[in-house]
């Protein structure tokens, strides 16, 4: 099964490197990037290893997620071909803040 990383999730990831980097955090900002990447596509083995995303249930999409680093979600959906990663969120934001990139 194929792993798509959208945009939005591109963004996310994008912007929780640059918060480390600004903190000049440069070597975990690329150690985060790479684990986060490495687990998004190694969903392609075992899509459905990853919990219901509880707070996202409302939108009624079957939203999973796969926690990384211990504070970390990969959100995503599964289709008949793919796995599609919707969000990378940074559990440490409220969880309301999830809602904003997956309706």
């Amino acid at each position: 099964m194929n792993v798509l990383i959208t945009e939005p999730a591109k963004e996310s990831l994008k912007e929780i490197c640059k918060h480390y980097r600004s903190l000049e955090f440069n070597s975990y900002a690329i150690k985060v990037r790479k684990t986060i990447l490495g687990k998004a596509k190694s969903l392609s083995d075992n899509p459905e290893r990853g919990q219901k995303e509880e707070t996202l249930k409302s939108l009624d999409q079957g939203h999973r997620y796969l926690l990384v680093e211990s504070h970390f979600k990969i959100i995503y959906l599964i289709d008949e071909k793919r796995v599609i990663v919707t969000d990378i969120f940074d559990t440490h934001q409220h969880p309301k803040n999830m809602l904003k990139g997956n309706q």
